[in-house]
C-alpha cells in the first residue's frame, strides 16, 4: 500500500500569501513544518532548503549538470537554475516560473511547485492564507514500478582530489580573464585611496596562475596598468573563441555599510541594487574615445541580450558557483547573483560573468582586498568555482 494525495484547491491567492510572514504545512492534520516564502518580482518563491526540511528527504547534486535533486515524502524532484520545469519522479512538470538562484540557494515558485507536485502525486491540497493542508488516502499502487534512477550521494558538486594528476597544459578550455578598469580609468576608489584597477589586476594575475596550474589556457585582457575599452574586451573573447569570460571587479556604494561578494550575468536588471552595480561599472564608457554604445537603443540592447540569452542559464549558474565559493573561502557574505546590463558582457558568444569580489567602499573590506593572502583566497575561490562549473556543466 502506498499513500497518494488527490488535489482539491479551495483558494490560491498569491496576494494573500504575500501578506503572510509564514505558512504552516499540515499533512494528515499534523504539522510537518513552517514555510517562509520570499517575494521576487511580485511572485512567491520558496527555498529548496525549506522543502527538504518539511519533506524529510535528502538532497543530491547531479554530477553532470549541476541539477539539484530532493525527496519529499518519498517523491523525487529535480530542479535546475533558470528552468521553469521540474522533473518529478521522472516526468517534467511546468512550474510556470523559472527556478531562481539566490544567496539562499535555489528558489522555487511557491504556487507552481505545489500545483505540479499535486498533479504528479495526485495530491489533495487545500490552500488557505496561512496554511497548506495535505490530506492523504490509501490506494494500492503495487502495479506502478518504483523509480530506479541512480542518485549521486555527493551533497556538493565534486572536485577532483588530485588537481594535477590528469591536467596537462591546454587540456582544458580557453578562458578570458578581464581585470576591470585600468590606465586612465581607476574604477572605484576606497576610503583610503585604494584603486579598483590595481586590486582587480592582482587578483586576475593570481587567478591566471592558478587556472594554468589546473590545465586551462588563460588570456588576460590586460596584464599591466593600461586602458582597454569595454568593446575590445568582449571582442578579444569572441575572436579567441573563448569558452568562458570572467570579468573581475570591486563593488562600491555611496553608503559605508554595504558589504559582501556578488556575481552578475547579462540580463535586464530587476533590482535597484543590480542597476546601481551596472551603472558603476559602465562609467568606463564616459572616458572612451569611441564608446561602443553612445546611444544604445532598446532594440539594440534586446538584440545583445538575445545573443547572451543563449548562455544565460550557464552564466547565471557560473556566477552563483563563483559567488558561493568566494563567500565560503574568503568569508565574505554572498549577496545573491543577479542579472544586469553590464556593457562588458555585451555581445559575448560564451558564458560570461562579472564578479564583484567585495566592496572597496567599505573600509573593512577595502583593507581585506589589499592583503595578498586575501587576494589569493579570492583567486583560488574563483578557480574552484570555474572547476566545479567546468566539471558539472561545460565538460
Amino acid at each position: 500500500m502506498r499513500k497518494i494525495l488527490i488535489i482539491t484547491i479551495v483558494s490560491i491567492l498569491t496576494g494573500a500569501f504575500a501578506q503572510s510572514d509564514s505558512i504552516v504545512v499540515l499533512r494528515d492534520n499534523e504539522s510537518v513544518g513552517i514555510l517562509f516564502p520570499m517575494v521576487s518580482d511580485g511572485y512567491l518563491y520558496i527555498s529548496t532548503d525549506q522543502l527538504v526540511t518539511i519533506g524529510g528527504g535528502p538532497r543530491y547534486f547531479a554530477n553532470e549538470k549541476f541539477k539539484e535533486s530532493i525527496r519529499m515524502w518519498g517523491t523525487r524532484i529535480v530542479f535546475s537554475p533558470e528552468n521553469p520545469f521540474a522533473v518529478i519522479d521522472g516526468t517534467p512538470y511546468n512550474l510556470g516560473l523559472p527556478v531562481r538562484l539566490s544567496k539562499n540557494g535555489l528558489m522555487v515558485p511557491f504556487t507552481g511547485f505545489f500545483e505540479a507536485f499535486a498533479l504528479a502525486a495526485h495530491n489533495k491540497i487545500i490552500f488557505h492564507t496561512d496554511t497548506v493542508k495535505l490530506s492523504s488516502i490509501e490506494q494500492n499502487f503495487s502495479e506502478i514500478p518504483e523509480t530506479t534512477e541512480t542518485e549521486s550521494v555527493s551533497q556538493t558538486p565534486t572536485k577532483r582530489e588530485n588537481k594535477n594528476s590528469t591536467r596537462n597544459e591546454g587540456k582544458k578550455g580557453l578562458i578570458v580573464i578581464d581585470p576591470g578598469h585600468g590606465g586612465k580609468d581607476p574604477g572605484a576608489i576606497g576610503p583610503s585611496g585604494i584603486r579598483e584597477k590595481d586590486i582587480t589586476l592582482v587578483i586576475a594575475k593570481d587567478l591566471k596562475n592558478e587556472l594554468e596550474n589546473r590545465g586551462y589556457k588563460i588570456i588576460l585582457t590586460r596584464d599591466s596598468d593600461i586602458f582597454i575599452s569595454l568593446a575590445d574586451r568582449s571582442k578579444l573573447a569572441n575572436k579567441l573563441k573563448a569558452d568562458l569570460f570572467v570579468s573581475i571587479h570591486c563593488n562600491a556604494s555611496k553608503k559605508k555599510e554595504p558589504h559582501g561578494t556578488q556575481g552578475f550575468y547579462l540580463s535586464p536588471a530587476k533590482t535597484d541594487e543590480a542597476r546601481a552595480a551596472a551603472a558603476l561599472e559602465n562609467k568606463s564608457l564616459l572616458i572612451e574615445n569611441d564608446p561602443i554604445i553612445d546611444n544604445l537603443s532598446e532594440l539594440q540592447y534586446i538584440m545583445a541580450d538575445m545573443v547572451q540569452s543563449t548562455y544565460q542559464r550557464e552564466s547565471s549558474i557560473l556566477s552563483y558557483i563563483i559567488e558561493q565559493n568566494i563567500s565560503k573561502e574568503a568569508n565574505l557574505e554572498a549577496r545573491g547573483p543577479q542579472g544586469a546590463g553590464f556593457y562588458v558582457l555585451y555581445g559575448n558568444y560564451m558564458p560570461a560573468v562579472l564578479i564583484e569580489t567585495a566592496f572597496i567602499s567599505n573600509k573593512k573590506e577595502e583593507k581585506f582586498l589589499t592583503l595578498p593572502n586575501n587576494q589569493k583566497k579570492i583567486a583560488n575561490a574563483i578557480a574552484d568555482g570555474i572547476d566545479q562549473f567546468w566539471e558539472n556543466i561545460k565538460k
